[in-house]
């Protein structure tokens, strides 16, 4: 939704990345195995993106069992390559030893199950340190893929496991996984609302922001080393960055009036921002220092929550210029102006899709909103959420999930869900309430 001070409590997200925990890997790939990438690729019918088959693949428990790294690091694979929908991770289960004749090696015997691919290995731990061997084997042709191997400190385990995870991704689909990518979101203590990140499923939480005041509306830099966002520590709602790695935060824009709703070119180069300095809301863009470079909008409304596309052509934002918001796109001179949505009393926070197909947005009917996506024709509208309100949607950097908080606990939580609405999991948890996501891009 746009601010609290505009009309509501939202801002946008452009791109990136976090900083990774320092780790060495060494990959090396068996001589004379060739495997073709099998890339699912996406296809609209009749409004309805559809994707190919996942992959089927079984993820054998790392060695030794008994140990609780190796324990813990073979679940968070299998969650993740199951969250990412290019993988059906294979349960093994008594029916699946009794084919396998109790030998987890059997390719024979898993080729009848229809897998396609297995993951096995070790996680060895000495003191402090974690060093993890793995293999990514070819069920049908006999054949190992590729073996990695890796060393970092224990305490990172998570991490690890994600790597392997998007190393599985890239090496069977040739697309980026988004395991390691981060979520910010702002937290609400004891009055006071904070700038945290966590991991893409909710683990890890860490403030970025400890100021005891206002901190809304977070956007990530394209490199991922940066936030923007408004804060009130000064006491008018200024535009502040934050080194994510340090927490160091810098003022960006302290323009007279409203400094919100930030969002970052895909280049990095600009930032479109609301601004009221000449007395109404209109969207602005900024520099990457902060500098005005040209006004975009021009009208008695309130225009506000700019996303851009992912060529960095055009932005989108939500303006009550009808006399109730709703999702307009122009380009970056602000031109081109054409309305996106007519349905709903209210339709808010635009977020473009990756790729540029989609726009999710918030829309409020009967007292309540949802998140829903429409074709950036215009067509398509299709309702994700049904249960609480639902707002401030973010896209995953791969298009195929959804981050967005919801009160449906009573609360405002952080959720994710796929493309399609489908799997939505609570991914924040305690006391506290939490709202505002943006979801960093891969890398």
């Amino acid at each position: 939704m746009c601010s609290t001070q505009v009309f509501s409590k939202r801002t946008k997200l452009v791109a990136s990345s976090l900083l990774l925990l320092v780790f060495s890997a060494v990959l090396s790939t068996q001589s004379g195995v060739v495997l073709a990438q099998t890339k699912l690729e996406a296809k609209t019918i009749k409004g309805g993106t559809q994707y190919a088959e996942p992959l089927k693949i079984a993820v054998i428990d790392l060695a030794p069992k008994d140990s609780g790294y190796a324990k813990r690091i073979t679940q968070v694979i299998k969650d993740d390559l199951s969250y990412s929908l290019y993988f059906h991770v294979a349960g093994i289960n008594s029916s699946v030893l009794a084919t396998l004749g109790n030998d987890l090696h059997n390719m024979n015997g898993w080729q009848q199950l229809g897998v396609q691919y297995l993951l096995e290995g070790s996680a060895q731990t000495d003191g402090e340190n974690l060093t993890a061997e793995i293999k990514l084997s070819d069920v049908s042709g006999r054949s190992v893929i590729k073996t990695s191997k890796w060393e970092m400190e224990a305490e990172a385990y998570r991490t690890l496991a994600h790597i392997i995870s998007d190393e599985t991704v890239l090496t069977l689909t040739g697309q980026k996984g988004i395991f390691l990518t981060k979520i910010a979101y702002v937290r609400w203590e004891a009055g006071n609302k904070e700038i945290y990140v966590c991991d893409y499923d909710g683990h890890n939480p860490r403030p970025v922001t400890d100021d005891r005041s206002i901190n809304v509306s977070p956007a990530w830099s394209p490199d991922g080393s940066k936030l923007v966002y408004t804060s009130y520590k000064k006491g008018n709602p200024d535009l502040w960055v934050s080194e994510v790695s340090t927490n160091q935060s810098n003022l960006f824009a302290s323009y007279k009036g409203l400094n919100v709703n930030p969002a970052w070119s895909p280049d990095g180069k600009y930032v479109a921002a609301t601004l009221s300095k000449d007395g109404n809301s209109e969207i602005y863009l900024l520099t990457a220092e902060g500098q005005i470079v040209r006004r975009l909008t021009n009208t008695r409304a309130i225009d506000c929550s700019p996303t851009w596309s992912p060529d960095g052509k055009q932005i989108a934002f939500a303006s009550d210029r009808p006399g109730y918001p709703q999702i307009y796109v122009m380009d970056t001179e602000g031109n081109n102006l054409r309305r996106l949505t007519y349905t709903g009393k209210i339709s808010d926070s635009p977020c473009w899709s990756p790729q540029g197909d989609k726009i999710a947005f918030a829309l409020r009917e009967k007292r309540k909103l949802d998140i829903c996506t429409i074709d950036v024709t215009g067509e398509n509208l299709t309702r994700l959420t049904r249960e609480g309100s639902n707002e401030n949607p973010d896209w995953s950097p791969d298009g195929l999930h959804i981050v967005f908080c919801s009160n449906r606990t009573g609360k405002y939580e952080i959720y994710t869900m796929h493309w399609d609405g489908s799997s939505e999991t609570k991914i924040t948890t305690g006391e506290t309430v939490s709202y505002n996501p943006s979801w960093s891009p891969g890398f």
